[in-house]
């Protein structure tokens, strides 16, 4: 049994966890915490959670559906990496040789071959004898949505790649791999794979005295993983064929689960003359859900040493806007405050003007650890939103909706 192209295009545009050769490779390395999906909010550096107008709400902020207008249907899309397209193309077809030569006993020089050009990809992104892996990612943020009244639902995905390549370590990766280090100085350990955490919402937001508003999502999620791990051991490097190689390709495997999301948002009853503020809380996956996955090989029997299970917990996020004279925004923002599901607390800022009577916005923000910016189009019926980071391969986005 061999991956499909479909699998193939699932672990390039989906994403992974692999820290750690051996038993480290599997989604619970990764970081699961809330994907940023939306061209406006990459603009405004990822702090939408107040300021989202449409059915993004649902995917943000359930109590932020109040801004939203009677009918709205927002497609959008972002994503981000750190390597070129030409790095995506190579890498793919290394990897497929290494794919459809693992655990084939009379090919394991073809193997070492195919690793072997991947250790030359890492080679030329500056990996050193030693050294930390070279680590290829790539994220991919599709959001989609239909608001009516109160209520949205809404369609999104954080799809997750990554390949780490460790070139010639002097500590052995992986001691059970069968290539002893000191007869063979010349080692590679490459290992990757891909998860897409998609999510089908039903959102609702209700209004309460003293300018409070709570909003409740009912999430449907799956989880998506495949992953593969490979080594070799070449003892001349003028021969592409010569040295000991093991590696273990991983079926895909999924499950569905359902939580909550819990979102609140406070504007304060007595407000400066010029100058308005909105406070947020979110707390995403209210209810806690753990994804059991076990690893399987191409053929479907179970790998042991690999456990691809993980879990989604309860997360945190908090935000701050103030509003000037109904044209110019800015927002600050804490997410993941708990640093829960393998992320770390992110800060994000970003501040978003009208020009030409609310028809063109400019925006500008930070985005955890990058600047970024955006512009937006409203024709009234129709907002087109475009985003990016300064270097536009890191982050970049593009959304079209429908208000009516």
């Amino acid at each position: 049994m061999r991956w499909s192209v479909v699998g193939w295009v699932l672990v390039l545009l989906s994403g992974i966890a692999a820290v750690g050769f051996g038993q480290q490779v599997g989604p619970k390395f990764l970081d699961r915490s809330f994907q940023r999906p939306g061209a406006r909010a990459l603009g405004m550096g990822g702090a939408y959670l107040l300021a989202t107008d449409d059915a993004t709400a649902v995917a943000w902020n359930p109590a932020a559906l109040v801004n939203a207008k009677r009918f709205t249907l927002p497609i959008e899309i972002s994503g981000r990496t750190n390597f070129d397209v030409q790095d995506v193309k190579d890498l793919a077809d290394a990897l497929k040789d290494i794919r459809d030569q693992i655990n084939v006993a009379p090919n394991l020089q073809l193997l070492a071959k195919a690793v072997k050009e991947v250790r030359s990809s890492a080679l030329d992104k500056g990996a050193v004898a030693g050294g930390a892996p070279t680590t290829l990612r790539g994220i991919i943020a599709p959001v989609a949505g239909l608001t009516f009244g109160s209520y949205g639902i809404a369609f999104s995905s954080g799809a997750f790649t990554q390949v780490q390549i460790f070139v010639d370590q002097n500590t052995d990766p992986d001691p059970y791999d069968n290539i002893p280090l000191s007869t063979q100085p010349t080692n590679v350990y490459t290992r990757g794979g891909g998860i897409a955490v998609s999510n089908l919402a039903l959102a609702h937001a209700r209004q309460f005295p003293a300018g409070l508003t709570l909003g409740l999502s009912v999430r449907g999620v799956r989880a998506d993983f495949q992953g593969y791990a490979a080594s070799a051991g070449v003892d001349d490097l003028t021969s592409p064929t010569d040295g000991d190689s093991l590696g273990v390709a991983f079926a895909r495997v999924h499950k569905t689960k359902f939580t909550l999301d819990l979102g609140a948002l406070w504007e304060p009853p007595v407000q400066p003359p010029v100058l308005k503020t909105r406070f947020a809380a979110v707390i995403r996956n209210v209810l806690p859900v753990k994804f059991n996955l076990p690893a399987k090989d191409l053929d479907g029997n179970p790998v042991s040493g690999f456990d691809f299970s993980f879990r989604l917990n309860p997360e945190i996020d908090l935000g701050v806007l103030a509003e000037w004279r109904g044209r110019t925004i800015g927002v600050l923002e804490l997410h993941n405050v708990t640093s829960s599901n393998g992320g770390d607390m992110t800060v994000h800022a970003g501040i978003e003007h009208w020009l030409a009577g609310n028809v063109f916005a400019i925006r500008l923000g930070y985005d955890d650890d990058k600047p970024v910016f955006g512009l937006g189009i409203n024709l009234k019926a129709l907002r087109i939103d475009l985003a990016a980071g300064f270097k536009p391969k890191e982050r970049a986005a593009i959304g079209i909706s429908l208000r009516f």
